[in-house]
């Protein structure tokens, strides 16, 4: 019997034949009344009570249960009710579900959707593009595709290569994009659905540094935002054809490299409505989703000085407050604007947080921003932009991802692997530290469930109970 069923059952005055193990077991009660008894006693429950058994009884499930995209369900890289482990060992296997070896790094935070994980890898022996399909529950590569040619990388620490898009998923897809241009639709059994090149239509997305931008699904479409030194715009796409339904141009005054844009594009509500929103170019700009027409434009002291090097790397982090956090380029300050009526508005901003990388991280209670080369963590009052705190990583290591908050606990991974698990309460306490090696390492962690899903440079990692 659902938990719902089980509720009006008891409002309307009837008793399941073993109720007890429904409820009261969650409850931490142990009844064994009879059940004439147990029926009197269960149409005397007001409302309240019976609303509060029906939170106890599905709790296990939330919002969380899947991570579809990066930066996770509702975009803020939080999943607050999430009960994910705090510690872990690799070695030991200590809450280690599985770990299974990959043929290169990604920076794609791996996308998590029912039964199936999907994740990219630019192979280190072949310098091959490949998007693949893995078992949610084994960790087994269910299936692969070799894509395109990875980009050479400009560094020998081969942290630049075209795998560096998380993928998006829903209950049907996944969708895989590269810093080479291509773009495919496959199946979660592996069927290969369409399969576009976006550098053929438009000419090469590729920037300075690579291409990061990650596309976004919202309600039943795909964008990508290509942000550049040559014009720049806004893809809606068709997740079932790859047809393109609009593209929409994204203007920018910005000189040198300041026009480049490594961001991704959110989702927002503005005034009751799903916007997108965009950021880079000396601009956050909201667009309408049916047809990428620009509503606002915010430009208030992102670059007062029309510094030709402030590209764009730490995306937008939209609040569920009404407020969308983003840092300026080079990571400098933290503003928080607010958008009514299409107009927006400085909430507040936070001097010198330098987050020129990770992006910020939203829960009601605080917002989090990491500095990948200070190796700080702030927490903000998200309404007020009053700094709580602030504490530094004990790591020689960089952060090139963001935090990810779950189970009230901050969970980050620097380039070399060293997985740190703070607790995000009052002050910032370490909680867990352990090595997971798999340099260079620059995904976000997913939470999906009660797991973890850590994506190193050599392997994923499925931790949890």
């Amino acid at each position: 019997m659902s938990a719902s069923k089980f509720i009006l059952n008891l409002w309307e005055g009837e008793a399941p034949a073993e109720p007890k193990v429904l409820c009261y077991a969650r409850l931490g009660r142990s009844l064994a009344l009879p059940s004439t008894h147990l029926r009197e006693l269960m149409r005397n429950f007001s409302l309240f009570i019976c609303l509060a058994v029906l939170l106890a009884c599905s709790s296990s499930t939330h919002a969380g249960s899947d991570w579809p995209q990066f930066r996770g369900v509702d975009g803020t890289g939080a999943v607050p009710d999430a009960e994910t482990v705090t510690s872990l060992d690799l070695k030991t296997g200590k809450n280690i579900k599985w770990a299974t070896g990959m043929p290169g790094p990604t920076a794609g935070t791996p996308a998590i959707v029912g039964d199936y994980v999907f994740t990219t890898a630019g192979t280190t022996e072949t310098n091959r593009l490949v998007a693949m399909g893995m078992s949610r529950k084994t960790g087994e590569v269910l299936w692969q595709h070799d894509v395109a040619e990875a980009r050479k990388s400009r560094q020998r620490s081969r942290e630049n290569n075209h795998a560096v898009c998380s993928p998006a998923a829903d209950d049907k897809h996944a969708y895989f994009l590269f810093g080479s241009g291509d773009m495919l639709a496959v199946t979660h059994d592996g069927e290969k659905k369409w399969h576009i090149n976006l550098t053929e239509k438009y000419g090469k997305i590729e920037i300075l540094w690579g291409y990061a931008s990650s596309p976004l699904l919202l309600d039943g479409k795909l964008y990508v935002m290509v942000l550049r030194r040559k014009p720049s715009f806004l893809l809606c796409i068709d997740p079932a054809t790859g047809e393109v339904l609009w593209k929409q141009g994204r203007p920018t005054t910005a000189q040198g490299e300041s026009p480049e844009s490594y961001a991704s594009p959110i989702a927002a509500t503005i005034d009751g409505k799903s916007q997108i929103v965009c950021y880079g170019g000396d601009a956050l700009t909201g667009h309408d989703p049916k047809t990428g027409k620009e509503l606002w434009r915010f430009t208030e002291d992102i670059n007062p000085q029309n510094n030709k090097m402030f590209r764009v790397i730490s995306g937008p982090t939209q609040g569920l407050n009404g407020l969308i956090y983003f840092t300026t380029p080079r990571g400098d300050d933290l503003f928080a604007v607010e958008v009514k009526d299409n107009t927006p508005k400085l909430k507040w901003m936070a001097r010198k947080v330098n987050a020129d990388v990770p992006c910020p991280v939203y829960t009601k209670t605080g917002l989090y921003v990491l500095s990948g080369a200070k190796k700080k963590i702030f927490k903000f009052d998200p309404n007020t932009g009053d700094k709580l705190w602030e504490g530094r990583i004990d790591t020689p290591g960089y952060f090139r991802c963001g935090p990810t908050y779950a189970n009230k606990h901050l969970y980050l991974i620097d380039g070399d692997g060293e997985l740190f698990i703070y607790d995000a309460g009052d002050d910032l306490k370490k909680k867990h530290h352990t090595s997971l090696g798999g340099y260079p390492t620059r995904a976000t962690i997913a939470v999906a469930g009660d797991d973890l899903f850590i994506r190193t440079g050599d392997k994923l990692i499925c931790a949890g109970e």
